[in-house]
């Protein structure tokens, strides 16, 4: 009897724990067939809702316990890249930096000009991306042990506009914590006289009632992504302090920022919120000299001499701060 009790309680410690923080359905569940912890699955066929067959690459942390909820951080790729590419620019499988995450690597569909890409590229047409993120999450909250509070979303380039287009989405923004852009493609609709108003260009946006917490990297460099905006590919691309205003705005806070700097004012970082604890809710770096690069201090496939800063310990730091509830 001594014994039975006992096992009871244990099994509703387990749960409690689960339940306290945010565990999925699939917490207690082995791992799919083939996948490990330590190691990278390339998923080929991942059937939507809407019947179109995606794909993607996920990496297990080392340490995955099927009791313990995971984070889930997805990263997508830039225009024209792929799954394997963004998974080695943005590296959120190093361990070093995330020990205990699940990583995922979605491969975006070729457009009308043959190239892989996400939706709100002037491009991409007839393309539920949305929808897809929103069955990934569905799927792997069945079958792995999330921690539900704790999904977050990063990219670049045209996937660093996605990840905003995410942020906008009133389904999306309730299910995602926060949201990690770098080099981002925010492209708005030209005005009614095909002119773009860069610095004031209204950005379409509906998210979820809350407060979304946004961290953007854009160097002043950028000749693919301007840091200054404007027309490109026949739609407008907003001023990247307009677009980081706008969500400070949209989240109850004001235009004005709390500036920093570091490396002799190379990097400048920006904060919005309130002097509490809101403070840094919407934050923005701005890296001297960079181009259209992910941020690393090493050489990586965008920039062979590196930079200042590695935007992906900055970004897990970030995301550790702003759990969904």
């Amino acid at each position: 009897m001594r014994d039975y009790i006992l096992l009871i309680l244990t099994v509703f410690s387990v749960f409690g724990t689960i339940v306290a923080s945010g565990g999925s359905p699939g917490c207690g569940k082995p791992l799919p067939n083939n996948e490990s912890p330590g190691k990278f699955t390339d998923v080929p066929l991942f059937v939507t809702s809407d019947n179109v067959p995606r794909s993607y690459i996920i990496n297990i942390p080392s340490g995955y316990n099927p009791n313990k909820p995971a984070p889930l951080i997805f990263s997508f790729h830039g225009r024209g890249e792929t799954a394997y590419s963004q998974l080695r620019l943005s590296a959120f499988y190093n361990e070093t930096w995330n020990p205990d995450a699940i990583s995922v690597y979605p491969q975006g569909l070729k457009g009308s000009e043959g190239e892989a890409q996400w939706e709100g590229d002037p491009n991409s047409v007839g393309v539920n991306d949305v929808g897809f993120v929103l069955d990934m999450i569905k799927s792997f909250s069945e079958n792995y042990c999330i921690d539900t509070d704790r999904i977050f979303a990063s990219g670049k380039s045209n996937g660093g506009g996605f990840t905003g287009y995410l942020a906008c989405d009133e389904t999306a923004s309730k299910q995602i914590a926060a949201f990690a852009p770098v080099s981002g493609a925010f492209y708005q609709p030209l005005n009614k006289n095909g002119t773009c108003d860069a610095a004031h260009t209204p950005i379409a946006c509906n998210p979820a009632p809350r407060k979304i917490p946004i961290i953007e990297f854009h160097g002043d460099a950028d000749d693919t992504i301007s840091y200054d905006g404007g027309k490109r590919r026949g739609e407008c691309l907003p001023t990247i302090p307009h677009w980081v205003r706008e969500w400070s705005k949209r989240d109850g806070y004001g235009p004005k920022s709390y500036l920093s700097s570091s490396f002799d004012s190379h990097v400048l970082k920006y904060e919005y919120g309130n002097l509490d604890s809101s403070l840094g809710i919407v934050t923005h770096y701005l890296i001297r000299g960079l181009g259209h690069d992910w941020p690393s201090t090493q050489p990586n496939s965008d920039n062979a001499n590196g930079t200042y800063i590695d935007a992906t310990p900055i970004i897990l730091d970030f995301f550790s701060k702003w759990p969904l509830h």
